[in-house]
């Protein structure tokens, strides 16, 4: 084990898997089951909606969202703003449209590293010794 400080209250602890103390990941766990009730029983709630009736704040929601603790399939109106662009998306950091852009700028500079590496065989020289 590690010795740590909590990345939310500072204190000292044993790390163990989380970068957090056993404190704040009782209050987190209590928040996540709180927020999840919530949900349950509101289904069109917005984010507002929910950081004001539930007192968690918006970026532990967004957390538990980007982490894959909170899906959010049955709740169509829980968006939150895209770090690219700002639209509104309800899975991981990215919206659909910059997560396609993303991937294809990956897919060709992947092709084009590949191509530096391994050139197309061109004219040479043959030399018999």
């Amino acid at each position: 084990m590690t010795i740590a400080y909590c990345k939310r209250c500072g204190r000292i602890f044993n790390q163990v898997r989380r970068n957090i103390c056993p404190a704040c990941v009782a209050e987190e766990d209590k928040m996540f089951e709180i927020v999840k009730t919530y949900l349950r029983q509101n289904k069109d709630a917005t984010m507002m909606q929910v950081t004001e009736e539930t007192g968690v704040p918006t970026e532990f929601i967004v957390d538990m969202i980007r982490d894959g603790r909170l899906i959010l399939r049955d709740n169509p109106n829980l968006t939150y703003p895209c770090e690219r662009c700002g639209q509104p998306t309800q899975a991981g950091r990215y919206c659909a449209a910059c997560t396609k852009e993303l991937s294809e700028s990956l897919s060709a500079a992947s092709a084009q590293l590949k191509q530096k590496q391994h050139p197309q065989p061109g004219r040479g020289y043959y030399s018999k010794n």
